[in-house]
């Protein structure tokens, strides 16, 4: 057989012939690699319509899941037949289709559907079969399903769609006993029935589950690696019935595993039909601060700021001034340097580029060299020039000092407790051994579960590699960068400009200067570990300070952050339809002047402006609420959602679930809306379509995704909408967000 499909005809007539039968060593069997699994589909007809019309549908729904050509992967050789009218046809069909012979490194599933019968044994009915001579008739499905599971292939599962197909359990259960323990162990091997006992076969109902958690997983799943594990298949396909049973007023039990084998481990069997992988942009060890894929996409589209091929966009080209420091940071000797500003005044986005700039695929990549090259010359850092990236969102100081050892490669003690003096002492060890200058960059201090105690128990022991020359210093020097959040400036104009961070601090830091100073003289000692600063999120900035007093500061909100914001605004409504390049200029300008220093309100506005039209800022209610900064754009999209069919006050409660998450984010799955459903008090119907509106409508800009945990998780967009979602609806919600 050299396609990817084969209809192997059993005729009594001709019984040892085939249609197309299959050659002797098939795709599945040899050496290459990756390897075609083997899909293998026994139908057996009753000779009635409907049955029949059941059956197409059926195999309709398994074609789509394993795929001849699949979109990721080398997808399935498939072999099938309908024509089996007797035992002997079904066994003489196994065997052309090499069923037991197939080799270790191919996937191999088997669906199995047609009318059965329970007894002492369970049996599948065939056209020929007498009632009244099951055992000479009739053909055992367990010795279908064990030609299976006893074949060489690592990975099995059998999809049993027969009247009480539960009931094959039981003699599976006995059964395996005869396979070799190695294959007991090493091998994946599951078994999934459709019906329970005196349960007749699922028909049509069997492609709708499919097809229904298919569409799941696609979706509401985001399950982000290429195959499922047998828990998530189950999952999808439990959601799917109680989906159905729901939209049909059905009591469908549905399909359950009756044999399983590393049930929580993923199976090539299984390829999960939301994957969808995504071009790295750099290496893993600054993927946490990187720009991400989909960032990075916007800024190449002509439409989003671009004027020509050599304009590599707003993302590369603005914000010169920030961007040039950071990288003559980079470029320099060790040190300290901390970026900062008030909320949403981008300082993710500063580090981010570069941090992505930096990163050697990315600046050889195909798709992003152009870009580089066209960047202002002294904004790009050199190739290399970040070694580790990494967040300190929702960490505590032992998960902050495992993802920077991680990244450096600084291995504690395999030996020792898996704590912070063991990793500190791991990451003490790594920097004393003389080598190259490493550069460290940590976002987001502010967010951490204990940013403090990030401060004094990670990043002040590294003090010492920052203040001295590199020729002084015993083993690596540091270059240091940091992303902190402060209190904005309180002048309504350019704020005043950066301060050196070795001269004073306000009165109201004090006590967090003494304390950081106490940490930073105990970080070179053991005691470091049981440093605690307790100091409030606005004083961290001092508290740095105090551990690194010959740091240099920056500020996103600094001088110029007017002309940046309108540039950035310009930048997105470049292109939009109906926009004059006059009225363009005019409403970013404005719009800066409104915002409040914050980026994440410019776009926010920029968005409502692209859909709203030219006209848009001469409405009263629109500039009222721009004026009311994050709230009341927010209510303004709202408004904007409902009128797509997403409730407002559903749309809220599915954006504020997002905000109570941990960790990176929310899942979707059952999870989100079944805490959207908490907060809105009350349960929203259909949630997965209302989840599915809110990701493509007027509020998808609220949200951004990650991965954790192999799923993809969402979360407000900024930690400002955050804690503005966390609060609503409160009296005391200001335009920043805070109480």
């Amino acid at each position: 057989m050299n396609g990817d499909w084969a209809h192997i005809e059993v005729d009594d007539r001709h019984p040892d012939t085939t249609a197309e039968p299959p050659p002797a060593a098939g795709p599945w069997s040899g050496a290459a690699d990756p390897q075609p699994g083997l899909l293998v589909t026994l139908a057996v007809e009753d000779g009635t319509t409907p049955f029949s019309e059941a059956i197409d549908e059926q195999l309709e729904a398994v074609t789509a899941w394993w795929h001849a050509k699949a979109p990721h992967g080398p997808g399935f050789v498939q072999v099938h037949t309908r024509a089996p009218r007797n035992r002997h046809d079904v066994e003489r069909f196994l065997d052309q289709a090499q069923l037991r012979d197939v080799e270790p490194d191919v996937p191999l599933v088997l669906f199995l559907t047609g009318h059965g019968l329970a007894g002492a044994r369970h049996y599948l009915l065939l056209p020929d079969t007498e009632r009244d001579r099951l055992l000479a008739t009739a053909l055992p499905t367990s010795e279908i399903v064990t030609a299976a599971l006893d074949s060489c292939a690592q990975d099995v599962l059998v999809v049993v769609n027969m009247c009480e197909a539960a009931s094959v359990g039981r003699e599976l259960w006995d059964l395996q006993r005869d396979l070799a323990h190695s294959r007991l162990t090493a091998a994946t091997l599951n078994v999934l029935a459709t019906t329970g006992d005196r349960t007749a076969v699922l028909g049509r109902e069997f492609a709708l589950i499919l097809q229904e958690a298919h569409a799941w997983l696609r979706s509401a799943g985001g399950i982000t690696r290429p195959y499922l594990t047998m828990a998530e298949f189950v999952e999808a396909l439990d959601h799917a019935t109680r989906t159905l049973n729901e939209r049909h007023r059905r009591r469908l039990e549905g399909p359950r595993p009756v044999l399983t084998g590393k049930l929580h481990e993923p199976t090539t069997t299984l390829p999960n039909p939301g994957y969808r992988p995504r071009p790295p942009v750099v290496a893993r060890s600054r993927q946490e601060v990187a720009a991400t894929y989909e960032e990075l996409e916007y800024w190449l589209d002509k439409a989003s700021g671009r004027t020509g091929p050599d304009d590599p966009g707003w993302y590369f080209s603005g914000r010169q001034a920030l961007n040039q420091e950071v990288t003559g940071f980079l470029h320099g000797p060790c040190g300290a340097l901390i970026v900062t500003g008030g909320a949403a005044s981008g300082k993710s986005a500063v580090l981010g580029r570069a941090v992505t700039l930096s990163d050697p695929a990315f600046r050889t990549s195909e798709r992003y060299a152009a870009a580089v090259r066209h960047s202002p010359p002294a904004t790009v850092p050199a190739e290399g020039a970040v070694t580790v990236a990494v967040t300190a969102r929702n960490r505590d100081s032992l998960d902050l000092l495992r993802a920077l050892g991680g990244g450096l490669g600084a291995a504690p003690d395999p030996s020792a407790e898996d704590d912070v003096r063991g990793r500190q002492a791991a990451l003490r060890a790594f920097f004393e051994v003389p080598g190259p200058m490493v550069t460290v960059v940590v976002d987001a201090l502010d967010e951490a579960t204990d940013p403090a105690r990030c401060v004094t128990d990670v990043l002040a022991p590294l003090a010492v590699h920052t203040s001295h020359p590199e020729a002084e210093l015993r083993g690596r020097g540091l270059r240091l960068l940091l992303g902190v959040r402060s209190a904005t400036p309180s002048s309504t104009t350019d704020p005043a400009p950066p301060t050196d961070a070795t001269d004073g601090t306000d009165a109201g830091a004090t006590a967090a200067t003494a304390t950081a100073a106490r940490a930073a003289r105990a970080a070179s000692g053991a005691g470091v570990g049981t440093v605690s600063a307790g100091v409030a999120h606005r004083d961290l900035p001092a508290l740095l300070r105090a551990a690194f007093p010959g740091a240099r500061e920056v500020r996103t909100d600094g001088p110029g952050v007017r002309e940046d914001i309108a540039g950035y605004v310009r930048a997105l409504l470049e292109g939009a339809d109906g926009w004059s390049e006059q009225e363009v200029s005019r409403v970013a300008t404005d719009v800066a002047a409104r915002v409040d220093r914050s980026f994440l309100d410019a776009r926010l506005a920029a968005e409502q402006l692209r859909a709203g039209g030219p006209g848009l800022p001469a409405d009263p209610a629109w500039s009222a609420q721009l004026d009311r900064g994050t709230v009341g754009l927010l209510q303004t999209d709202l408004e904007r959602g409902a009128r797509t069919g997403l409730p407002a006050d559903e749309a809220l409660a599915l954006l504020r679930a997002t905000a109570f998450a941990l960790g990176r984010g929310m899942p979707w799955g059952e999870v989100w809306p079944a805490v959207a459903a908490a907060v809105h008090r009350s349960p929203i119907d259909r949630a997965d379509e209302k989840i599915e509106l809110l990701l493509t409508g007027p509020l998808s800009g609220y949200l951004t995704h990650d991965s954790e945990d192999d799923r993809v998780v969402y979360r407000p967009a900024h930690d400002r909408l955050g804690r503005v979602l966390r609060c609503w609806p409160g009296a005391g919600v200001s335009r920043g967000g805070t109480t």
